[in-house]
């Protein structure tokens, strides 16, 4: 499986219906969880939620409100804003990741978010390998200065392989125009 656990949706749309995302029907496996509009949104804002899928046009609660909550509170989260026409707002310079405009297929919709999805965990992948670069080579600098670290060099030689791995399957999981998508994301930030 290309994500180490099954991903958290949550959905901030009273009618949307969103297509089964089991693994043996997706690239990823996905858990929807519904808000509860009878309870303030902002009390359901939670950082293991990986996906927040947000209906532009509420108006009560804010759509833009929730987006900002989001973003200060759980800035892990990827945000896929939908809209049922052009917004005078863009919800990407807000801070969502990405906007779908309806009409759309199921099939759009299921892409979209299989991609955000794993352009999150390629994000976390590579995130970690680059901190085990760096941490590989503070340890050879101090095998070279004749410290001890020859086990704990090994171990983190070892992690960086596996991430290595990791994002390269990720990366062949995902389209040429999926993969320069997220390399812009990662490098502005």
């Amino acid at each position: 499986m290309l994500l180490k656990s099954t991903s958290q949706l949550l959905v901030v749309h009273p009618s949307l219906s969103l297509p089964d995302m089991e693994i043996d029907q997706s690239r990823v496996a996905a858990q929807i969880n519904r808000a509860d509009f009878n309870r303030s949104i902002l009390e359901q804002i939670d950082e293991r939620y990986d996906l927040l899928v947000l209906d532009w046009g509420l108006e009560r609660p804010d759509a833009r409100g929730i987006l900002d909550a989001f973003r200060q509170n759980a800035p892990e989260t990827q945000i896929l804003v939908i809209a049922g026409d052009t917004p005078p707002d863009d919800p990407v310079d807000r801070g969502a990741d990405e906007l779908l405009i309806g009409p759309f297929s199921d099939e759009a919709l299921h892409s979209t978010i299989e991609r955000l999805l794993l352009q999150k965990e390629y994000e976390a992948v590579i995130d970690e390998f680059f901190r085990l670069s760096t941490e590989r080579a503070l340890l050879e600098s101090e095998l070279q200065s004749g410290l001890d670290v020859a086990n704990q060099y090994q171990s983190v030689v070892s992690e960086l392989y596996d991430y290595r791995e990791r994002a390269t399957s990720i990366r062949d999981e995902i389209s040429s125009d999926e993969f320069n998508q997220a390399l812009r994301q990662l490098l502005d930030e």
